[in-house]
């Protein structure tokens, strides 16, 4: 869909039929309590399915758990971008990709651990896997959802976030401290950069021209950035720690640059860690191992060249690390349920 820039006010403030159909579900409910029952007794219940509609008074206890495949499905997409449906009944739910949403105009209501946040134009808020939370939006202002798959974050994480700023810790927190419910809260304001970044992305998701996927993720680092450079000092956080004594985020930063020699023993001694006492650290922080950790990171390097490059798989295997190509194949078919040729074919028809 071709949406001109001049008109993207216009054309985000236009009501969906779904937001029409849950704009008279919420009269009905609250202007004309009386008549409720004998008006969802009316409601059309393939309409519903068909357009997914969540309707308390019919399905009662909605899905509170949404994985990546429910949203993302099988397409390609990393990144999706939403206008949030206005008048949807609010409820708790929690998923395992990043969200971020943003007040585009006008103000709404979160929750977030049970405590309730009003929100305001210009607000971004910063929500990680496993966050419960919730949106309320129940007039004609305006709330634009960004969903990003947990690969697709982690691929770019240590591309931006490599020194000790806001973001840096909190998402080297969320990513190996394994904790739940946190957040981050941007008040941007009236920031122009902000709001017509996030302009930009949406035409980007809703046109989908040849590289979109690229440059949306390109938008999507331009976003965090501006958020650091003109905000850093304009925002609420919340962590559940730890307090562990080592800096994660630096040891990590060195496996992503050493992955391919790297041994516990080397970075042991590159951090001045007894061998034993440093595998301890790591455990204790990540809830991982350093073996675990250097799978992951090799594995997500493989990935990466197996759809962005030509080179042989016997290359990618020397490049990232593992010598034996039987032995990569078995670990990669064991995390993907396919062997690296497969996957390749696969990201090649998609």
């Amino acid at each position: 869909m071709k949406i001109c820039k001049e008109h993207f006010k216009e054309f985000i403030k236009a009501y969906h039929e779904d937001e029409v159909f849950y704009k008279n579900l919420y009269e009905e409910e609250h202007l004309r309590p009386d008549g409720f029952e004998d008006f969802v007794a009316r409601i059309n219940r393939e309409y519903i399915r068909e357009h997914e509609l969540y309707v308390p008074a019919i399905h009662g206890k909605w899905l509170n758990y949404l994985n990546e495949n429910e949203l993302f499905g099988t397409s390609s997409d990393h990144i999706v971008i939403q206008k949030h449906y206005r008048y949807s009944p609010e409820y708790i739910h929690e998923h395992e990709f990043y969200e971020i949403f943003y007040v585009y105009e006008g103000t709404c209501e979160n929750t977030i651990q049970n405590v309730k946040y009003a929100c305001s134009e210009g607000d971004v808020c910063i929500l990680p896997p496993k966050t419960k939370h919730s949106i309320a939006v129940f007039d004609d202002s305006i709330v634009i959802n960004i969903m990003l798959k947990a690969s697709t974050f982690h691929e770019v994480f240590f591309d931006i976030f490599t020194g000790k700023n806001v973001l840096s810790q909190f998402f080297a927190h969320i990513l190996y401290d394994k904790t739940e419910n946190n957040y981050l809260l941007f008040h941007t304001g009236k920031d122009e950069g902000i709001r017509s970044l996030v302009e930009d992305l949406y035409m980007e998701y809703e046109e989908r021209v040849k590289y979109f996927e690229t440059i949306m993720k390109n938008q999507v680092m331009t976003f965090f950035c501006l958020l650091l450079r003109n905000h850093e000092n304009h925002m609420e956080s919340f962590l559940n720690t730890n307090h562990k004594n080592l800096d994660m985020l630096e040891v990590l930063n060195y496996f992503q640059n050493h992955y391919a020699g790297i041994t516990l023993k080397s970075a042991a001694e590159h951090f001045n860690f007894s061998v034993p006492h440093f595998s301890k650290l790591i455990k204790e922080n990540t809830g991982q191992n350093f073996v675990e950790i250097l799978k992951n990171i090799r594995l997500e390097k493989a990935c990466y060249a197996l759809e962005h490059t030509d080179l042989s798989i016997m290359t990618i295997c020397e490049m990232i690390g593992y010598p034996n190509p039987e032995h990569f194949s078995r670990l990669f078919k064991k995390e993907f349920g396919m062997t690296p040729g497969e996957f390749r074919r696969r990201k090649i028809i998609s």
